[in-house]
């Protein structure tokens, strides 16, 4: 019979599953008589199809349902409807997996009820019996959030009642409470509550699971087709506490070698504001839903400088709607790495949940700083106060969580008006001092306030202090030791890795150029000296480790950074010889560049492409897992080094982007001290704009390889968590460059603003190139 319910799936009212599932009975019924087996039919009927999904799903107590007819969109969700989540299909009105790391993410916060609650899903088998097939698949978890009670390690260790629903390798469905951990529920212990046989369950057939809990009588449920198992929540437990996120088909934990996918289908998700044998009666009532499905967001924009120029009209469109998009999302001052579209929750860009909105990411590239200065830019080209007071609101945040030492940590738990650190130490590498030294450089050349100047000398300051003696920059400042350390905790180590010496050469040669002092140009200086120093020229390598220990000999970090030549090497370690030409005008720093450049183009693998770490002894390919080196030339220790990490056969990339390192040594080459246009008149301006405008259009709004996305008017890429919109999008940088010159070819901004004069907007890691080293 074909289902006419509003849309919705026919799993809750299909004849012929009540009688599979009647079937499912048979099966499972003991020799107690043909009584009681009339007895759990009537009982399945009624538990596991009373009506049509949609028809209960218009309770007020329903939180969140989500049917997969439509989009992956929650139909109805009292918080953010918009999943996030990868590697899957939506066929046949369910949900299914189309690979190991396929997963689907509601936000948990607003959806999710505390005191009590009850998840409700439909799940059926893959190709496989996965009932009964011996193997681990994770059905749903729900993590807890951390914001609130991030400083309270008491706190963190019994309020929250983290919950994972998973088909274990014994073939039953376990009901698992978390205690402690973080957010991602790293850490924690975890304890089954409930579990139930489920190798009898029809792979063909659509079974009905749910589970519930209930803080006051501290109960908790497991629902299987009907039939109801309690359990208790855990002593250790002591309050509820928000959860950060429902996910599904797999686990919270993104890593290659905790990957429990479903390999089924999941169908009609609901959450129910309340406790089991409530919202039993919830699902057996009339109740349908007279909402209509919601619409991808809008950021409600338009060309206001440029409505009547189609060209440069649709420049400021896109970069306004990204200007936007960043003053929408911005929590307590700040960003995670990320933004998701359409669901616009935030992500790192590594795990597969969202950030806790009380959270600020101040790490890698393109991180918190650098949306601020691209906020203050935008302000500069397009004249609109609101960019600038955003971009302020991330400046005060970095003032208000400055170590009196001068120094930020990796990122900071807004709570009880207090920005916590979310760790004791200094991390140095991946922009987490200089990314705000130089917003706030940059902030005090735009507004004149004393506090931004103040700050970024006080940061400046501690680079200096903490630069290891051979010229360096360690890994992190240890306050309590009073040393810089590397990633493995030992004294005087040296990063290049994520730009670990070459961020702060480029940071203090623009404190310089502000302040005119010689102590930032020759810490600098330094800095490069070392990093020619630390040059790997053998007969089978040539180029840079990631890391080196305090007498220069390359090192290993994390578990799967070895000491080696890394191929991405060459791309940290060029910005900062970069800066140093630029600075003195001496070409010879870019020596090892040409080599390591000759030594690409000699050893580029027949698949194309570069491996990312080499042995420095035999030139071999290598990964490293766990401290454990594997060659992967060869095919035994390949497979091993799969087996062992999870992750899929590496192959050469061109991540360093070679023909654009290539490029860039040739005009830093051409140009030691960087080149300067002369000032433009109005007319010069135009001519620029008429030629630019209709060029970036064809050539990055029509680009194959990262095409704009035209249902979000954002350029957005993939992410472990979905399709993402990194913080700094360079095509943006762009487009600001061109409109500030097209409002100065009209007269709105001077055309001898010096910020003219340069020759291209810069797009390097940290994006904005500041004016003041445009000028000079």
């Amino acid at each position: 019979m074909a289902n006419q319910w509003r849309g919705c799936s026919s799993k809750w009212n299909d004849p012929m599953r009540i009688m599979k599932k009647r079937t499912i009975c048979m099966r499972l019924i003991s020799a107690a008589g043909l009584a009681a087996f009339t007895m759990l039919a009537i009982a399945t009927q009624l538990h596991a199809a009373p009506t049509c999904g949609a028809e209960w799903a218009g309770h007020d107590a329903v939180t969140l349902y989500a049917d997969f007819d439509g989009p992956a969109a929650a139909w109805k969700a009292a918080g953010n409807p918009w999943p996030i989540g990868v590697d899957y299909s939506l066929e046949d009105g369910a949900w299914a997996n189309t690979s190991r790391n396929g997963n689907i993410v509601y936000e948990g916060t607003a959806n999710l009820p505390v005191e009590s609650a009850t998840v409700s899903l439909m799940v059926r088998s893959g190709d496989a019996n996965i009932f009964a097939d011996g193997k681990l698949h994770a059905i749903a978890s729900l993590p807890r959030t951390l914001a609130g009670m991030y400083a309270d390690p008491d706190r963190q260790a019994q309020a929250g009642l983290a919950l994972s629903l998973r088909k274990t390798e014994a073939n039953t469905l376990d009901l698992i409470a978390h205690i402690g951990g973080d957010h991602w529920m790293r850490g924690s212990e975890p304890v089954p509550v409930i579990s139930v046989d489920a190798s009898g369950l029809y792979p063909t057939d659509w079974h009905h699971l749910a589970f519930s809990w209930h803080w006051p009588e501290r109960k908790l449920w497991l629902v299987v087709d009907g039939e109801a198992h309690e359990g208790q929540i855990p002593e250790a437990l002591q309050e509820p506490w928000p959860y950060l996120a429902a996910t599904f088909g797999n686990t919270e934990n993104y890593l290659a070698n905790a990957q429990e996918p479903l390999n089924g289908q999941l169908d009609e998700i609901a959450i129910v504001a309340l406790p089991w044998p409530e919202a039993e009666q919830v699902m057996a009532a009339a109740n349908p839903l007279t909402i209509a499905r919601p619409g991808l967001p809008s950021f409600g924009t338009e060309a206001t400088l440029f409505s009547d120029d189609e060209q440069p009209g649709r420049l400021e469109w896109l970069a306004r709607n990204h200007l936007e998009m960043l003053v929408a999302t911005q929590n307590v001052g700040g960003w995670d790495l990320t933004i998701n579209w359409p669901s616009l929750m935030g992500t790192n860009a590594k795990t597969r949940l969202p950030a806790p909105e009380t959270f600020v990411q101040c790490s890698k590239d393109g991180n918190t700083a650098f949306a601020a200065l691209l906020l203050a830019f935008g302000y500069e080209s397009l004249g609109d106060e609101r960019y600038l007071q955003a971009a302020m609101r991330t400046a005060d945040m970095y003032l208000q969580a400055q170590h009196e030492d001068g120094w930020w940590c990796h990122g900071y738990w807004y709570e009880d008006g207090e920005y916590v650190p979310d760790a004791p130490t200094a991390l140095i590498q991946d922009h987490v001092q200089t990314g705000p030294m130089q917003l706030m450089m940059y902030l005090h050349h735009i507004t004149g306030d004393e506090r931004y100047d103040e700050a970024a000398k006080r940061n400046a300051d501690f680079l200096l202090k903490v630069q290891n003696p051979n010229g360096s920059w360690p890994h992190h400042w240890d306050p309590q030791r009073q040393a810089g350390v590397s990633a493995m905790r030992e004294v005087g180590g040296a990063e290049v890795n994520d730009y670990g010496t070459s961020g702060p050469i480029e940071a203090l040669l623009w404190m310089h150029q502000l302040t005119g002092e010689e102590r930032y140009r020759e810490a600098a200086l330094r800095g490069a000296d070392w990093l020619v120093d630390a040059f790997i020229e053998s007969e089978h390598v040539v180029g840079w480790a990631g890391q080196y220990d305090a007498e220069g000999n390359p090192s290993a970090a994390r578990h799967h950074e070895p000491a080696a030549m890394t191929q991405y090497a060459a791309r940290w370690v060029a910005r900062g010889l970069y800066a140093a030409v630029r600075a003195t005008g001496d070409t010879s720093y870019l020596e090892p560049l040409w080599k390591v450049l000759a030594w690409y183009e000699a050893n580029e693998t027949e698949q194309s492409g570069w491996w990312w770490d080499y042995d420095i002894e035999t030139g071999r390919p290598i990964e490293m897992y766990q401290r454990e080196i594997f060659f992967i030339d060869d095919p035994a220790q390949l497979q091993a080094y799969i087996d062992a990490s999870g992750q899929p056969a590496p192959k050469p990339t061109d991540s360093v982007q070679v023909a654009q390192l290539r490029n860039e040594t040739e005009k830093v080459a051409a140009n030691p001290e960087g080149s300067l246009m002369d000032t433009q008149t109005a007319d010069q301006l135009r001519a620029y704009v008429e030629q630019q405008a209709p060029h970036y259009i064809d050539y990055y709004v029509g680009s194959a390889t990262q095409p704009l996305n035209e249902q979000a008017g954002l350029f957005t890429h993939q992410s472990t968590a979905g399709e993402a919109v990194s913080l700094v999008r360079h095509q943006i940088v762009r487009f600001l460059d061109v409109l500030m010159r097209a409002r100065a070819a009209r007269g709105d901004i001077a055309a001898d603003d010096p910020a003219l004069r340069r020759t291209e907007a810069f797009v390097g890691w940290h994006k904005i190139k500041p004016a003041w080293d445009q000028t000079q």
